[in-house]
């Protein structure tokens, strides 16, 4: 009984997250009038209003007799995928998201490449990246834009308090320190990260500064085919110190929540996407007025890069390869999100920043990028190759937390930092060690992103 109550809550909760982001009612229809329905699965809020009328226009217009669904979860989409294809109820197309690694090995995805003309193989050829998207020769999804992590930060608080922004991770802290200590009065606090899910919270900030300063990526040493976060206690030690001090109730605090509070003028500081942020202030939280946001790199100790940070190719659709309707969602994927002039459009109304070289030479640059250089991609953002618990999820199993949730744990004063992060390398290199031995795969090394 208490498994059927579950899965009925799942399903109630995967219902109740359609159209959260408001996607508009013509785009939704499952009325039968005889055309081929392809439902389209995305969590992209900032963006929807954009995509849903090109979607209006392609439905209004197309003569394959073809009507699209775009329909917007809310925060439980990686949830709502998983169960849609255990019971064979998922989208014709669905955004990319970590799940792919979950089930591209048991054929659930549309290749590509045998669909793509010339000319849309010439304009995205340069996102095709081994071991990423292109796998044995097939091409799953096309990244077509580039999101990097960033520092967002209020300009008006900064300047008010005569701070520098910071380019170290001492003079991050600092900043924050001093905001909250300032302006706490006023209801105003240094800095925040959306930690009610770690994962995403710490993936989107902490793991990326790292990635940077330290050339770890997600604990692991490219060149010595280990995993050592000992590069993380600095800046757990520096998170500890500011969320301590920061915003309250980040235990949990999401994203959406955190950003009306930015653009409230509440928050110094916060770290997050490059694709997703300009038009969250653009077009759902509205900054409040006589206050501005700005955009700097990540702060790193010292100042000195040692690595690079990984970038997020987004948004990327992967189409299900056991859609009824697999050359009609692929019809409907290219001319909705292959065509250049939508692409264009995308890039020049500030939405995301294109990936292809094609579009940025052809587009005018947004003032929104013009006047935030740091929003542009930079030669320390890559696609970084897969860790081993990445590339085998099933198999690599830990006992206790993950390094998120481990973190996150470290970063409210629950867990000792240095012990905790012994106690994280053993447990991951104790797997590590365990399937190697066990021949599921050889040492990963890549020396191109071995630590400097």
């Amino acid at each position: 009984m208490k498994k059927l109550i579950a899965i009925a809550l799942i399903v109630l909760l995967a219902a109740s997250s359609v159209f959260a982001g408001g996607a508009s009612e013509s785009t939704s229809s499952s009325a039968d009038n005889g055309k081929i329905k392809v439902r389209i699965w995305t969590v992209d809020r900032h963006d929807a209003n954009f995509w849903t009328e090109k979607v209006d226009e392609y439905n209004a217009t197309n003569t394959d007799n073809i009507e699209v669904s775009y329909e917007i979860y809310a925060d439980n989409f990686q949830q709502a995928v998983d169960l849609a294809f255990q019971t064979g109820e998922a989208p014709d197309i669905m955004k990319y998201a970590q799940y792919f690694d979950k089930y591209v090995l048991d054929g659930r995805f549309v290749d590509l490449l045998p669909y793509l003309s010339d000319e849309e193989k010439a304009l995205t050829e340069s996102v095709w990246y081994n071991g990423y998207n292109l796998i044995d020769g097939k091409l799953y999804f096309i990244p077509l834009e580039n999101s990097c992590m960033r520092l967002f930060y209020n300009k008006t608080i900064f300047e008010r308090l005569g701070l520098k922004v910071p380019e170290t991770l001492e003079e991050m802290k600092e900043a924050a320190l001093t905001i909250t200590n300032e302006l706490s009065g006023e209801g105003i606090y240094g800095f925040a990260c959306n930690l009610k899910g770690a994962n995403s919270g710490i993936m989107r900030s902490l793991e990326p500064q790292v990635e940077l300063g330290e050339g770890v990526y997600k604990g692991y040493d490219f060149g010595k085919g280990v995993y050592d976060f000992t590069a993380y206690i600095p800046y757990l030690e520096a998170w500890k110190e500011m969320i301590a001090n920061g915003f309250p109730g980040c235990e949990s605090l999401d994203i959406d929540p955190l950003r009306s509070q930015f653009a409230a003028g509440k928050i110094g500081m916060y770290m997050s996407y490059t694709a997703s942020e300009p038009g969250v202030y653009e077009n759902q939280f509205p900054f409040v007025e006589g206050q501005e946001w700005g955009c700097t790199y990540m702060p790193v100790v010292d100042g000195e890069i040692k690595g690079a940070e990984y970038y997020t190719g987004t948004p990327a659709f992967l189409i299900n390869a056991a859609s009824k309707n697999v050359d009609a969602s692929v019809k409907a994927y290219k001319a909705i999100f292959l065509d250049k002039e939508n692409l264009k459009e995308h890039f020049e109304q500030g939405y995301g920043i294109s990936n292809f070289q094609e579009i940025l030479d052809t587009a005018t640059m947004n003032e929104v990028y013009a006047s935030n250089p740091a929003l542009l991609k930079t030669e320390h953002d890559v696609i970084y190759p897969k860790t081993p618990d990445e590339l085998y999820p099933q198999d690599f199993i830990l006992e206790g937390l993950d390094m998120y949730n481990t973190f996150s744990a470290m970063i409210f004063g629950q867990m000792d930092i240095e012990k905790g992060i012994a106690d994280l390398n053993k447990r991951y290199n104790d797997m590590n060690e365990k399937l190697i031995e066990q021949g599921l795969y050889e040492r990963i090394i890549n020396l191109d992103y071995a630590r400097k």
